[in-house]
C-alpha cells in the first residue's frame, strides 16, 4: 500500500488542502484555514509556496511560504508579489529562488529562498507593458539553469539565465502571428496524452475530465495514477495510469472545493 500527501490549491477562502492518497483515493486530512485564493502551488523537499490569486489593477496579490510538518503545514511569512492576480508559481531549488507570474498587470516577480524556507530578498521584477501585458506562467528549466516567461497579452516569450543572485535576460520573441497554440483542458473538458520520442509529439488519446474547467493535473510519485482538479464543478477526477503506455483509465472522481492546483509529495 502506496501513502502519500497531495496539497491541494484552490480558489475557496479555506487555504492549502492536504489529503492522503492511498491506492486511487483521496482522504481529507487538514486545511490551513488562513488566506483565501491559495490557487496555485510549488515545492521542494520541505517547503511549500502559494500565489495568493487576489488583486486588481490598484492592488497587489501575494506569496506565501509553508513549511511541511507531521501536523500539516505550518505558516512563515508572506510577501507582496508585486503585481495584480499572481496566477502561476515555480521553484528553483537548486538556485533557492521563486518565480512569480501576475496576469492581470504581467508584472514578473523573482524572490530569494532564506534558508528557513521563508521568503526572502526581491531580485528581480519588472513587466513588458502594465496595460498590456498578462504574464500566464514562468517555467524552470535546462538543469534549473534557465526561467521562461509566457506573456499572452503582448504574445512574448522571454529567456532569462538564473545567476546566483540575478536573472540576465537572453532573448524574448514575439510571435508573428500573433496566437500561442496550446493544448488545453478547459474548453472541451478533457484531457489529451501524448507520446514525445525523437523529438515528435503523437496523440495518444482524447480522455474526458469528467469534471467541468479542469485547471491542473498531477501524475502521483509512483506513477500509476493521474490526478485531474476540475474547478468549477468541486471535483478531483483520478484515473489509473497504464505505465507502458501512458494510457489513462477513469478509476473515480472526489468533492473537494473549487480546486485549481495539485501537488504530489
Amino acid at each position: 500500500m502506496e501513502k502519500q500527501n497531495m496539497y491541494l490549491g484552490n480558489a475557496s477562502k479555506s487555504g492549502i488542502f492536504t489529503y492522503l492518497f492511498t491506492n486511487g483515493k483521496l482522504k481529507y486530512i487538514s486545511s490551513t484555514q488562513d488566506f483565501e485564493r491559495c490557487t496555485y502551488l510549488t515545492q521542494d523537499e520541505n517547503y511549500i509556496f502559494a500565489v495568493q490569486e487576489i488583486g486588481d489593477e490598484n492592488n497587489c496579490g501575494y506569496v506565501i511560504s509553508y513549511k511541511k510538518t507531521s501536523k500539516g503545514l505550518m505558516y512563515i511569512n508572506k510577501k507582496t508579489s508585486l503585481g495584480s492576480n499572481p496566477c502561476h508559481i515555480d521553484i528553483s531549488p537548486k538556485n533557492r529562488m521563486l518565480f512569480i507570474s501576475n496576469y492581470r498587470d504581467g508584472y514578473f516577480s523573482t524572490y530569494k529562498i532564506n534558508f528557513d524556507g521563508s521568503i526572502g530578498q526581491l531580485i528581480h521584477n519588472e513587466v513588458i507593458d502594465s496595460k498590456k501585458s498578462h504574464l500566464h506562467c514562468a517555467k524552470v528549466f535546462n538543469n534549473e539553469q534557465n526561467v521562461i516567461t509566457v506573456d499572452l497579452g503582448m504574445n512574448i516569450l522571454t529567456v532569462y539565465e538564473i545567476n546566483s543572485n540575478k536573472l540576465v535576460k537572453l532573448s524574448s520573441k514575439k510571435l508573428k502571428d500573433g496566437k500561442f497554440i496550446y493544448t488545453t483542458l478547459r474548453g472541451h473538458n478533457s484531457i489529451s496524452v501524448f507520446k514525445y520520442e525523437n523529438n515528435e509529439l503523437e496523440l495518444l488519446q482524447n480522455i474526458l475530465s469528467y469534471g467541468n474547467t479542469p485547471r491542473d493535473l498531477e501524475i502521483d510519485k509512483i506513477q500509476r495514477y493521474l490526478l485531474v482538479a476540475n474547478q468549477d464543478s468541486d471535483e478531483i477526477s483520478i484515473y489509473s495510469r497504464d505505465v507502458n503506455t501512458g494510457k489513462l483509465k477513469f478509476i473515480n472522481k472526489q468533492n473537494t472545493l473549487l480546486p485549481t492546483c495539485i501537488l504530489s509529495e
